[in-house]
């Protein structure tokens, strides 16, 4: 969604950093499938499986902008998860170049 919107995330002074969502009950825009909210997210990310986590990640690595990925994940979080993570192979490749990780192919 476009910048306009957003709001400080939770925790963040009010001059700096954002939040994907414009409120806790608003749906994320890098969800298209289903409905996610922050909260929801944070929850998942912290406490889901690793299958759930790693269907997180790849959403967010997909389709989110690229301040929003790291408002909710590190790059190391994501170097260990990677293998996992359902991505396209020319996607895989650029992230896993960006990341220093070894990617199979195919």
């Amino acid at each position: 969604m476009e910048g306009s919107g957003k709001l400080p995330a939770p925790g963040a002074p009010a001059g700096g950093g954002s939040s994907p969502a414009r409120g806790r009950d608003t749906s994320l825009y890098f969800f298209p499938d289903r409905e996610m909210t922050d909260e929801e997210l944070r929850a998942l990310l912290r406490d889901g499986t690793e299958e759930q986590r790693a269907w997180a990640i790849s959403h967010l690595l997909r389709y989110a902008q690229w301040e929003d990925i790291w408002t909710y994940v590190s790059r190391d979080e994501v170097r260990e998860i990677f293998p996992v993570l359902d991505l396209p192979d020319n996607l895989r490749q650029a992230w896993a170049r960006m990341l220093k990780v070894e990617a199979p192919v195919g």
